[in-house]
Parts: C-alpha cells; sequence; structure tokens
C-alpha cells in the first residue's frame, strides 16, 4: 500500500512540474481551445443539418467560408506577429494591440463591403449580400472574425491562454443556442446569425480584460525593432496568403477536375487532418511565445517542443490511418469507400508537417519573413500542381499524395538549412 501511494504521489509530482512548465502549458491549452472549437463545430453542423433544409445550410456555409477567407486575407498574418512581439513589446504592448486591431478591422470593413457589393461577379448563388441586412451583417461580421481571431494571439502573447478554453467553450455554446432558437424565425439566415452573432460579446468581454487587467502595469521598455516587424509581418503575410489557397481552394479543384460528390469525399478526411495538425501548430505557437523571451535557449526549446508533438501527434496519426474506414463510416459507407486511401496518405503526411511546422516557427521566431514565404509558397506549388496533375487519373487519392510528398520534400529542405543548428547532434 505504502509503495502505492508514495508511486501515486510521485506522478502526481511529476504531472504538476510538468504542467508548470511554460512551454507545455501554453501549447496545452492552446490544443484544448482548439479541440473545444473543432468538436463543437462538428456538432454545430450536424444540428444545422436537421435544423435547416439542406439549400439553407450549403447557402450560410457558403457565406461563412467566404467571410472567412476575406477576414483571413484582412488579418494581414498579424496573429503570428502578435505571438511573437507582444512578449517583449514592454511598454508598446497596448500601442501593437491596439494598431493592430485598428488597421487590420478598417481592413476588414472595407474588403468585406466591397465582397458584398460585388457578389454577384463571383457568386450569383450569393448575389444577395449586395444589399439590405446582408450586406451590412456580412461587412461587420468580417471585421468581428478578425478581431475574434486576433484576440486569441493577443491572449498567448500575453502569457494568458488560460483564457482561451473558457472563450472558446462560451462562444461554440452561444452559436448552438442560438442555432436552433433561430430555425424558426430566421430560416434562410439563422444559421449566419447564430455563427456570427456571439463575436461580438466575446470581443467586448475579452478585450476589456486584456486592456483593463491582462497587459502589466509595469512593463519595461520593449525592443521592438520595427523594421524587423514589418519585414517579418510582410513575409509572414505573404505566407498565410499562400496557406489560404492551399487548404481552401483544394476543395474547389476537386470539385473541378472530379465532381461535387468527389469533392464532398475529399472535404471530410482533409477537415480531419486539418484539425491533427493544429496538435504540432499549438505546441509551436507555445515555442514561440516562449523562445522570444529566451532566444538563448531556442535550441533546447525548439528540440522539447519538436518532441512533445512527436509524442502527441504520432499516437493520433497512427489510429487515424489504421481507422480510417471506421472513422468515415460515421458519414457514411460512401465517404468511408472512397476516402479511406485519401485519409490514410494524409496521416502519413502528417509526421513530415510537424518539423515543416517547426521550420516555420523557427524562420518566425528569428525574424526570417522571407524564409516563411518561401517555404509556404513552395507548399502550396506543390500540393495544387501535383494534385492537378494527378486528381484527373487517379481520383481524390491524389491529394493525399501530393501532401506528402510536399512535407516531405519541405522536411528535407528545412533540415539540410534553417533546422540543421538545431537537429544536428551535440
Amino acid at each position: 500500500m505504502s509503495a502505492a501511494v508514495g508511486a501515486g504521489g510521485r506522478a502526481r509530482a511529476w504531472i504538476q512540474s510538468h504542467l508548470n512548465d511554460q512551454l507545455y502549458r501554453t501549447g496545452y491549452l492552446l490544443i484544448v481551445g482548439t479541440g473545444i472549437t473543432s468538436l463543437l463545430g462538428i456538432v454545430f453542423w450536424a444540428v444545422a443539418a436537421r435544423a435547416y433544409s439542406a439549400h439553407d445550410v450549403g447557402t450560410n456555409a457558403a457565406v461563412i467560408s467566404a467571410m472567412t477567407l476575406v477576414s483571413g486575407a484582412c488579418s494581414l498574418g498579424l496573429s503570428a506577429v502578435l505571438v511573437r512581439y507582444l512578449p517583449i513589446a514592454g511598454t508598446a504592448t497596448k500601442r501593437l494591440i491596439v494598431a493592430s486591431y485598428g488597421l487590420t478591422t478598417a481592413l476588414s470593413l472595407l474588403f468585406g463591403a466591397a465582397t458584398a457589393l460585388t457578389s454577384d461577379l463571383w457568386s450569383s448563388d450569393l448575389s444577395f449580400l449586395s444589399g439590405g441586412a446582408w450586406l451590412v451583417g456580412f461587412t461587420l461580421a468580417t471585421a468581428a472574425t478578425t478581431v475574434f481571431t486576433l484576440q486569441d494571439s493577443v491572449l498567448t502573447g500575453l502569457h494568458t491562454a488560460r483564457w482561451i478554453p473558457l472563450e472558446n467553450s462560451l462562444y461554440s455554446i452561444g452559436k448552438l443556442v442560438l442555432l436552433g432558437f433561430l430555425a424558426a424565425l430566421l430560416p434562410s439566415s439563422g444559421l449566419f446569425v447564430a455563427w456570427t452573432l456571439p463575436l461580438l460579446p466575446a470581443i467586448l468581454v475579452v478585450n476589456y480584460l486584456v486592456i483593463k487587467r491582462l497587459i502589466p502595469r509595469n512593463r519595461s521598455e520593449g525592443s521592438l525593432d520595427r523594421r524587423r516587424v514589418f519585414a517579418m509581418a510582410a513575409g509572414n503575410y505573404g505566407g498565410n496568403l499562400f496557406n489560404l489557397a492551399a487548404s481552401l481552394y483544394l476543395p474547389v479543384l476537386v470539385a473541378n477536375l472530379a465532381n461535387p460528390t468527389q469533392a464532398a469525399y475529399f472535404y471530410v478526411p482533409w477537415l480531419f487532418s486539418m484539425s491533427l495538425q493544429l496538435i504540432a501548430l499549438n505546441m509551436m505557437t507555445s515555442l514561440t511565445v516562449e523562445a522570444a523571451v529566451d532566444l538563448p535557449q531556442l535550441r533546447q526549446l525548439a528540440r522539447r517542443a519538436l518532441a512533445q508533438s512527436l509524442r502527441l501527434s504520432l499516437p493520433l496519426l497512427l489510429v487515424g490511418a489504421v481507422a480510417a474506414p471506421l472513422i468515415l463510416r460515421v458519414f457514411g459507407s460512401d465517404y468511408a469507400e472512397d476516402g479511406t486511401s485519401l485519409l490514410r496518405w494524409l496521416m502519413l503526411g502528417g509526421v513530415p508537417n510537424i518539423i515543416v511546422a517547426l521550420g516555420i516557427t523557427v524562420a518566425r521566431i528569428e525574424h526570417r519573413g522571407g524564409v516563411i514565404a518561401l517555404v509556404q509558397g513552395l507548399n502550396a506549388a506543390l500540393i495544387i500542381g501535383i494534385s492537378a496533375l494527378l486528381v484527373p487519373d487517379h481520383g481524390i487519392e491524389a491529394v493525399g499524395v501530393a501532401f506528402t510528398v510536399s512535407q516531405t520534400l519541405l522536411t528535407l529542405l528545412l533540415a539540410a538549412t534553417i533546422l540543421r543548428p538545431l537537429l544536428k547532434r551535440g
């Protein structure tokens, strides 16, 4: 009995010590936050499919996708900039936050309105966005989405990521509550309203906390180099645009080269794969914050972040590959039949993707914006290019092959260049 008690005590002490490590704790908080969002997002769309007609679900989903794309372009890649530079901004912390919000909100309002007003040019099915309440709602929702996305980076950069799981949970629950309530009142737009209306209280509450309580009052003079910040922001923005192109254009490419049904069979495995990639991305975000304040320890921190990402991701990638038919059968037998090989290729490509995420993170920490743009540009070109060549003859499985080939080649490139000093022995 005493031996068991002693072992339990040692286990508790190890867990407490592990969670007291800021690198791991921030990473876990981000993983929990994105995990909650992903899980409740699946529930949201499952409820929507039962509460709204298929036509209204499809239309609202297209509007939300367009809004998210415009918001992502207008965020200027500043999420990564805030994570990288807020920890060392010192007395410039508040100015950096307010300037980021102000610039991206103005762009979001401008381009959100322009997108809605020109909707008849890029989608005849969404031409209703150009007038009335839809125009106002789409424009304001685009700006709100941008701020909502950036504020998680603000919380992370301020070492207050503990608020992110709570924020994401309340926002996701608010969406679900409104979704059912609005089904009868607003059958054609209730889904979009439910998705966007909870953004307002989330933004107001979180940023009140940020401005009034979470920014330390006794911060010393910062060490921001404006030229470095702008250079890294420009490179990161270019890389972010390439990343958006790769992730959001592929469903369109599959639909054009195969057919809309095959695009549906592609989309589910692709979303599942991207959800697992968030594990490594969240650990790398935590690495960015910790290395920003302790750059001499970059090598040690990077190795620890890589090791933990592998420990968390590899078992899930293995389960995803082995259980692919069972996972996809939840969505229907046709999804399992057509998407199993694709999902297995995506799980395989998820292994080198962890190294690619590390390489991009190290480039960000070292202010190498050009490297970020180059890597993500190559990634988009390889995935889209190989897919365009192979999908017509080999089906959606070819996208998984393209993803795995792209990640493998980029891993070899990064391991031989920017990651070499960190990964070599000694």
